[in-house]
């Protein structure tokens, strides 16, 4: 019964939220799919792309774990806790109070309404065992079935992966990776049972197997980029074989995906083109570049998979900076994303609590002038592959790729980079990498946990520290400190996962 009642809200999840495009096309209880067609319109879905391991507001309190971003003083105490901010679990989440989120509530990363991972994962599974299920397709239905569920696939396995290292352990590769993390849900039948939560390591292998079954079907060009193409399913192999060490593979299929874009500057903004529309405000003007009209939009030329990302990470009305560390990666006078996207701005006041009034401060506009993503972005591809050459002491590669998209954000004259150590050069890529990809999110995050195999190099870390005020509070990575715990309104429908319910005080 309890495994029943928990079919019955991805169930309900799924007719309230998958078929709202269908309302004004279709006459009521018409609404369940029947054609490859009705099915393919299922990933395009807006709830597949916009509500990806973010809360109610948009924000993730997986990037307030991190080192990217600070919290001051007054932010803390009255932003989030005085003025009892929707989103408290991010502050919890960055002074390492745990529980973060309210155990008691739905957890928005898994399901509360139409948002969460499986919500999102409803609509893959239908379009899969859906598509499977009509016997008679015409040539032309086959072709656009096999494509539909390869794009599906792969939007699973992207959801599935990501999640694993959320809810789970640090993944080590070589080891068991025994631990219990998700269900891996893979049948749109609403009669059958939930499964049983799949170990780190199942996920992880059942993922690789699903991405190279949709690889031969992935066309090469998608209709929108929330939908996979040949390009993307390379790109997310590479980013599968960063979590399991296999750098081999990350340089080949890193660079499948970006040998397939041709010239960088058909997937690179030059950064040197833009342009301020009114530099007299520089907070809010938009940015304008001769290369096309498309800089803040989802067909941003430098996004290869879109999936919505945080806009306001490191914001200051937002309750967050960018740390101090990251504001450090910077050459100030050089970088074209400093000159642009970190602006000086009037920093949190408030006249309650006693009153703060943090100032001028450098605030990240990034995401609020350029479209971002947390899916991948060809400038990631780029540095995939960097990274990958400089792992496998190819250094002159990886610093081949890294001088390619330094022309693209730096200003002319830069010098380009030139011979290191092999421990520099993977470095200078990872420095690279995290000044290119989102703030906010939580791809820095995950970083952060498998950086922790590399004991002893510079970019490992196995604490993060955070100091708001006068306090000082530390996570270790390579523990609880960065898993997300499953909700009690999961825990409650499926007691067979052995898992206690959370007690402990909100």
């Amino acid at each position: 019964m309890t495994n029943r009642k928990y079919i019955i809200f991805f169930a309900a999840v799924f007719l309230m939220s998958s078929c709202k495009r269908y309302l004004d096309v279709k006459p009521k209880g018409k609404l369940i799919p029947s054609s490859v067609a009705d099915y393919d319109h299922l990933l395009d879905n807006t709830n597949t792309v916009e509500l990806n391991f973010l809360d109610g507001n948009k924000g993730s309190m997986l990037a307030d774990l991190g080192d990217n971003l600070e919290v001051t003083e007054g932010q803390g105490k009255v932003g989030f806790v005085l003025s009892s901010h929707p989103n408290v679990e991010r502050y919890y989440a960055h002074i390492f109070r745990q529980p973060y989120k309210n155990p008691n509530l739905d957890d928005a990363f898994w399901s509360s309404g139409s948002q969460g991972m499986y919500p999102q994962v409803s609509y893959f599974n239908n379009v899969i065992t859906g598509i499977r299920g009509i016997d008679q397709k015409s040539p032309e239905e086959e072709t656009l079935a096999k494509t539909s569920v390869a794009q599906a696939l792969v939007a699973r396995a992207w959801c599935y992966l990501n999640a694993n290292m959320i809810y789970g352990p640090v993944y080590k590769p070589g080891t068991a990776n025994s631990a219990k993390t998700i269900p891996y849900l893979v049948d749109g039948d609403i009669n059958k049972p939930i499964p049983d939560l799949s170990t780190s390591g199942e996920v992880a292998a059942r993922v690789l197997r699903e991405l190279h079954e949709a690889l031969p079907d992935l066309p090469v060009r998608s209709s929108w980029p929330s939908r996979a193409n040949r390009a993307t399913g390379h790109a997310m192999l590479a980013y599968y074989h960063l979590f399991t060490h296999q750098y081999d593979s990350v340089v080949y299929y890193a660079n499948l995906a970006w040998t397939a874009a041709g010239s960088p500057a058909n997937v690179l903004y030059d950064f040197n083109k833009f342009k301020m529309a009114d530099p007299a405000r520089p907070l809010t003007s938009l940015i304008l570049t001769p290369q096309d009209a498309n800089l803040n939009l989802v067909t941003s030329r430098e996004i290869l998979f879109y999936r919505a990302t945080e806009r306001d990470a490191g914001l200051g009305a937002a309750l967050s900076y960018p740390s101090a560390e990251v504001l450090a990666l910077h050459d100030r006078a050089a970088d074209l994303r400093f000159s642009f996207f970190y602006l000086n701005a009037p920093g949190y006041k408030t006249t309650m609590g006693g009153g703060y009034d943090d100032g001028m401060r450098i605030s990240n506009y990034r995401s609020r002038k350029v479209k971002m993503t947390d899916g991948f972005s060809w400038p990631e591809v780029l540095l995939m592959r960097a990274e990958g050459y400089a792992r496998t002491n190819r250094s002159d590669l990886a610093i081949a790729d890294l001088n390619t998209l330094r022309q693209y954000r730096f200003k002319p004259g830069t010098p380009q980079l030139t011979a290191g150590t092999t421990d520099e050069v993977i470095q200078w890529v990872l420095e690279e990498r995290r000044r290119e990809l989102p703030l906010g999110g939580f791809k820095r995050f995950l970083d952060l946990k498998r950086f922790t195999l590399d004991n002893g190099k510079p970019w490992s870390k196995t604490q993060i520290t955070h100091k708001v005020g006068s306090q000082t509070y530390k996570g270790t990575i390579d523990s609880k400190d960065f898993i997300v715990s499953i909700s009690n309104v999961v825990l409650r429908f499926n007691p067979n996962w052995g898992i206690p319910l959370d007690t402990r005080p909100y």
